[in-house]
């Protein structure tokens, strides 16, 4: 059984809206909630890229508006449902995740302080799945996972121009929460080689996110978008040669590319997004917690005009 936190899917973008322009048409309070809710819930998906129980920071920088700023926490679990050396081997997965974005719009000259806009994301995801092997060291992975998220925006109208023209659709467009599901088949690829007293391991794959709002307090809003993510990731783990407390320590740096599509790539505003980091892991003499190996990592995020980190622990039963 595997305990793991990734950091952090997933998130929301509170701006994308040039509001230092002329009137905006009645399109403009649609765009907003649209680019809020479709990057909110996409990136729950999109930020966990690790298997570690972890938080993460990232800021956006936005061109003439505030940054964005991300606030993520991931707590998956992984339960094995077959033997490790079996030739099919099912899996269940459980994940908790919270979100938390802030971001602003600017004002119009001589109107007043920016808006700005606070959005939480809770979400709860089940999956299932079988490592299936079709080679020595070499395993297809496909697997169907529902997500159930509770979306909820805070707006607030701080200068003459939002106050006048935005708030008239306060609770339509701004101020509002909403219940909705998100289905996300995936297939990866896996493969596993050992090299010297250290392992490579590479893994390539693609998830479909679909989303479908059941419940919102505006009548306005209603979700039915889809995004796609591939995933290239290589990493290796080396012994270190050194054990703490009977536990040998393993290093395992890391290097990731996704490659994100759809409504979240433009909700986003960009398209690669590249990650480096490293774990340490110790194999236990003995179990301690139920637990037989633990990692401690970190690692650093970038895109365009985009950067953070994530910041974690896991284990193994």
């Amino acid at each position: 059984m595997r305990l793991s936190i990734a950091a952090v899917f997933s998130v929301l973008v509170g701006s994308g809206v040039a509001a230092a322009q002329p009137l905006p048409d009645a399109s403009f309070s649609q765009d907003y909630a649209n680019e809020v809710i479709n990057v909110a819930v996409n990136t729950n998906t999109l930020f966990a890229s690790q298997d570690l129980i972890s938080n993460g920071r990232f800021v956006q920088r936005r061109r003439d508006e505030p940054d964005t700023k991300y606030e993520t926490f991931r707590l998956p679990v992984e339960i094995p449902l077959a033997d490790e050396d079996a030739a099919i081997r099912p899996f269940f997965q459980s994940t908790g995740a919270l979100l938390k974005v802030t971001s602003g719009v600017t004002a119009p000259p001589g109107a007043g302080e920016n808006d700005f806009s606070v959005s939480h994301l809770f979400a709860v995801t089940a999956a299932t799945g079988a490592y299936v092997r079709l080679a020595e060291g070499f395993f297809v992975v496909p697997s169907l996972g529902v997500t159930y998220a509770h979306l909820r925006n805070e707006y607030d109208f701080n200068n003459t121009y939002s106050q006048s023209v935005l708030e008239r659709e306060n609770r339509e467009f701004f101020d509002w929460s909403m219940d909705l599901f998100t289905y996300s088949p995936s297939i990866k690829f896996v493969y596993q080689r050992a090299i010297g007293e250290g392992e490579l391991k590479y893994t390539v794959g693609f998830s479909h996110l679909l989303n479908d709002s059941i419940h919102s307090t505006s009548d306005k809003i209603d979700v039915n978008s889809a995004s796609g993510l591939l995933v290239d990731r290589v990493e290796y783990s080396e012994p270190l040669g050194v054990a703490v407390a009977g536990g040998e320590i393993s290093l395992r740096p890391f290097f990731q590319w996704s490659n994100i599509s759809g409504k979240a790539a433009s909700g986003l505003h960009f398209v690669n997004m590249f990650e480096v980091g490293a774990d340490f892991i110790s194999k236990l003499k003995e179990t301690v917690l139920f637990f037989s190996e633990i990692y401690i990592g970190a690692s650093y995020v970038s895109a365009d005009d985009f950067e953070g980190y994530h910041l974690g622990f896991g284990g193994h039963f």
